[in-house]
């Protein structure tokens, strides 16, 4: 209990420190800021809020997908929207910006006796949906070779797809797993769930019809998402170009998933970071105020779902 105190203080500071060192590079910058935020298009907002609410049932969609590949899983579309609404209110109080898959996981193994494939499910969810992201930004990459982009943003893409693929292979070639389970005899308290978990993730090597269904549907909603943030730059008089957003996105995406709450100090830095030079700073920062705000509305929403749904009802304690 203690640890799990310590750790949540930890990610409380470092989204703090992250805040407050961002607020001080940007603090020349506040009188253009407030006043990109106060030209914003409501109406545009709304419609951003739209496409953000489309992309989350899109990829509630891609998780009934992956919980039901294995068969010992059944889940109604409802049931997995209002998980994945539920997921975007606990993200605000578990680990990171993927802290409410634990939450989704946990009621999913409700509904199963197969405890590890509930768990697993979810991981593989998450990863398609990161590893599509990625991927696009490669493909993206390959059309404008000939543009001058940053060095260190086309290193970053190519440094990120090449882990993922590493894990691709790692999860899909057992005889390469291998050569790494050496590694189990570091952590024998747990080397059998490790166990388990890998054959659960490795199983979905045989699942190759509802896998490309998943990835077809993490695409849609992946392209949706960059949608929305192209929308709320243009609600405040901003345009960044498509390519722009194939290839800036999916870092916001990676890095957010860092020890942080909720993302929060890596996205609106990151935002910051590979926006600005596109949009300039003071926009790229109202950008991610603005999207911080639809989070936020997504959450509260998660929210409401949580409270009017006894069946989803989770002690945190359990997930601790």
């Amino acid at each position: 209990m203690k640890k799990s105190i310590l750790a949540f203080f930890l990610r409380v500071l470092i989204s703090l420190v992250l805040i407050v060192i961002l607020l001080y590079i940007m603090r020349n910058r506040y009188g253009q800021i407030l006043h990109s935020l106060s030209g914003t298009d409501i109406y545009l907002l709304a419609l951003a809020l739209l496409v953000f609410i489309s992309t989350i049932t899109v990829s509630s969609i891609r998780l009934k997908l992956i919980a039901e590949a294995q068969g010992v899983i059944a889940i109604t579309f409802l049931e997995s929207l209002s998980l994945t609404f539920i997921g975007y209110f606990f993200n605000n109080f578990l680990p990171t910006a993927i802290g409410g898959d634990v939450v989704k996981a946990y009621y999913l193994s409700k509904k199963s006796v197969d405890k590890i494939s509930s768990y697993t499910s979810v991981f593989v969810d998450r990863a398609i949906g990161l590893f599509t992201m990625i991927i696009m930004a490669v493909i993206a990459l390959v059309f404008v070779q000939n543009q001058i982009i940053d060095k260190m943003l086309r290193l970053m893409i190519y440094v990120v797809a090449l882990i993922f693929l590493a894990a691709v292979l790692f999860v899909t070639n057992k005889n390469i797993a291998r050569k790494f389970s050496s590694v189990l005899s570091l952590v024998k308290p747990i080397k059998e769930k490790l166990k388990s978990a890998y054959n659960a993730i490795h199983a979905y090597k045989d699942q190759k019809m509802a896998i490309f269904q998943a990835v077809i549907m993490s695409i849609i909603s992946q392209l949706l998402y960059f949608l929305t943030i192209g929308i709320v730059a243009y609600s405040i008089g901003s345009r960044i170009p498509a390519m722009e957003l194939l290839l800036r996105v999916p870092i916001v995406c990676a890095v957010s998933v860092l020890p942080s709450i909720n993302g929060l100090g890596l996205r609106e830095g990151s935002i910051v970071l590979l926006f600005g030079t596109v949009i300039g700073k003071e926009h790229a920062f109202a950008v991610s105020i603005l999207l911080l705000l639809l989070l936020l509305v997504i959450s509260l929403m998660g929210g409401v779902v949580y409270a009017l749904s006894p069946q989803f009802k989770v002690r945190l304690q359990e997930l601790g």
